[in-house]
């Protein structure tokens, strides 16, 4: 994962802290924390590697469009 994940998931992680009471936070832990964290981090990765699998399908269908038309230009 990405530093950018990686912050990222940090970052709302503690905005969600933020909105919790001391005393809330404290009966959750840091540990639980630190693996909702790691769940964000791999939501984000798998919402990014769909994304890019959408692109190269659509590189790889643009590629074959233009080899398609390479070979039958006059």
């Amino acid at each position: 994962m990405t530093m950018k994940q990686t912050a990222h998931a940090q970052h709302v992680v503690s905005s969600f802290k933020g909105r919790l009471p001391t005393a809330m936070c404290n009966d959750i832990g840091e540990e639980h924390f630190d693996e909702l964290a790691l769940l964000i981090e791999s939501a984000i990765s798998a919402a990014v590697l769909a994304e890019m699998e959408k692109a190269a399908d659509k590189i790889d269908k643009l590629a074959h469009d233009v080899r398609h038309f390479a070979e039958h230009f006059d």
